[in-house]
C-alpha cells in the first residue's frame, strides 16, 4: 500500500508538502519565541535598596553616602550609595527548655543600603549595565572599596 502511495507522490506534491512544513515551522517559531522587550525609558534614574542581613556593625561603619556598589566582579557600577538604614536582626533561637523564640541576634543587624542607578525600565522592570536585570527579592553580591556581601533587593522604583 504504502508503496503505490510513493508512486502516485510527484514532484509537485512533494514540494507542496514541504511548503506546508515549513510555513507550518514558521508560524510555530514566530508564536513561541519570546517577545521583544520593549524599553520604556532609556538611561533612567532609578533607586534600588538592598537588605543585607546579619552583618556585624563594621560593615555598618564603612559604608557612607557617595560610595559606589559593583555587582561582584562587575567592571560597571551598580549605583551610588544615597542612604543606609539598620534595623535589629532577628533569628529563630532555642532556649534552654527547647522551645523555640524569635529574638533579636546580639551584634549583628539588618543592613538596608539604597542606590541611585542609571539604567533601563521596560515593561519587564529594570535593568543595569546593558542586560543585566534586577527583580525584587533576587539575590546578588556586591561589593564596594571596603566590603563585599550578598545581598536581596528589597525595593526597586524610579521615585526617590
Amino acid at each position: 500500500m504504502i508503496k503505490g502511495f510513493v508512486k502516485r507522490l510527484n514532484a509537485l506534491d512533494i514540494v507542496i508538502i514541504i511548503a506546508v512544513a515549513v510555513l507550518i515551522a514558521g508560524l510555530g517559531y514566530r508564536r513561541l519565541s519570546p517577545k521583544a522587550v520593549q524599553i520604556v525609558n532609556a538611561n533612567t534614574v532609578f533607586y534600588s535598596t538592598f537588605l543585607v542581613e546579619k552583618v556585624r556593625d563594621f560593615s555598618i561603619r564603612v559604608i557612607e553616602p557617595g560610595d559606589v556598589f559593583y555587582e561582584q566582579y562587575g567592571q560597571q557600577p551598580l549605583g551610588t550609595v544615597i542612604e543606609t538604614w539598620t534595623e535589629p536582626a532577628y533569628d529563630i533561637m532555642k532556649k534552654e527548655d527547647g522551645t523555640a523564640v524569635y529574638a533579636p541576634v546580639e551584634g549583628k543587624y539588618n543592613l538596608f543600603v539604597k542606590l541611585e542607578s542609571v539604567g533601563n525600565v521596560s515593561e519587564n522592570g529594570f535593568y543595569f549595565n546593558g542586560n543585566n536585570w534586577l527583580s525584587e527579592d533576587s539575590e546578588l553580591k556586591i561589593q564596594s572599596n571596603m566590603v563585599v556581601c550578598l545581598a536581596k533587593v528589597y525595593r526597586l522604583s524610579t521615585d526617590k
